[in-house]
């Protein structure tokens, strides 16, 4: 249901977008447009994951806000690459939506699954240490200062606020001259700082208690089979391309009494769509090319 709030799992396909971060000025700007995206949508960021090839993001939210903020990412970062890289050629980054359906079990095992997603990829840091993501926020003891605020020096630095930075410094930390963030968030080693939008309290109390997440936390080949399964589910299936068009007008016949989904109103087309994925399973993006409606807009009524 549109309006309906309720945790979403954003993930990029890595195969497509093996070039996503090359550098730490990425990693950074990556972060900073997180920031911008939880600042100019009305998406809640849960926890999120950050890596080379891939990100990982839980949001609370309707699905029409999870979308708004999952365009805002792909829009403002590949716009940065494309200011930033030379020879930008094929680069794409596209980020897929997944429901949790409410299913609080799922719901524990994917938080843990995002912020421990450094360490099971072999990086040598645990969670609360990688700068890239925001694991260095739950749980924790007051005393202990969040990652970010550690330079290369290794000293502490101090984080100054948004507001205070001149025009120029402030376009160049998010990367948009049409959006900013709040001028009181604060900033430091020039990026906005997690602590500013990560909706800490909620995340936590996904686990209850710091015994649970612990256990959460621990590797477990099911509750990670489980989610693959899961998003595998979402995707839907891709068919052949031949087969994919005769049911597609298979199924216009039956609905509406023509085999051609190009004569029908786009509320039909949207009809036909839902009966697609649900009968079929076919992936969002098979399912757009079918009824010619931008794969963007499928993806707000079908799930």
């Amino acid at each position: 249901m549109m309006n309906q709030r309720e945790f979403f799992h954003l993930c990029s396909d890595g195969n497509r977008s093996p070039d996503f971060i090359i550098s730490k000025k990425d990693f950074v700007a990556a972060m900073n447009i997180m920031a911008l995206c939880a600042a100019n949508t009305e998406a809640e960021v849960v926890g999120f994951t950050i890596e080379d090839t891939h990100l990982h993001i839980l949001l609370y939210s309707t699905r029409q806000e999870c979308v708004n903020f999952k365009k805002m990412f792909e829009a403002t970062f590949i716009r940065y690459a494309a200011r930033n890289r030379s020879g930008l050629g094929s680069f794409r980054l596209e980020i897929e939506i997944f429901e949790t359906a409410g299913d609080e079990d799922y719901i524990r095992n994917l938080a843990a699954y995002i912020v421990i997603q450094p360490t099971k990829d072999g990086k040598g840091i645990l969670p609360f240490d990688y700068e890239w993501g925001s694991g260095s926020l739950y749980f924790r003891s007051g005393r202990i200062p969040p990652v970010w605020l550690c330079g290369e020096d290794g000293k502490m630095h101090t984080p100054i606020r948004f507001g205070l930075m001149s025009i120029d410094a402030r376009r160049e930390i998010i990367h948009s001259r049409s959006y900013t963030i709040p001028a009181d968030w604060s900033v430091c080693n020039g990026i906005v700082l997690p602590t500013n939008y990560v909706n800490v309290p909620m995340f936590e109390n996904i686990f209850k208690s710091h015994n649970r997440y612990r256990v959460f936390l621990s590797n477990n080949s099911a509750r990670d089979a489980e989610i693959m399964k899961r998003m595998a589910f979402e995707k839907g299936v891709m068919l052949d391309d031949l087969e994919a068009r005769e049911k597609c007008s298979a199924e216009c016949k039956a609905l509406y009494g023509i085999r051609d989904p190009r004569r029908l109103a786009s509320s039909d087309r949207i009809a036909l769509a839902q009966v697609l994925r649900r009968k079929d399973r076919m992936t969002i993006r098979q399912i757009a090319r079918l009824i010619r409606i931008p794969e963007s807009e499928v993806a707000r009524y079908v799930s």
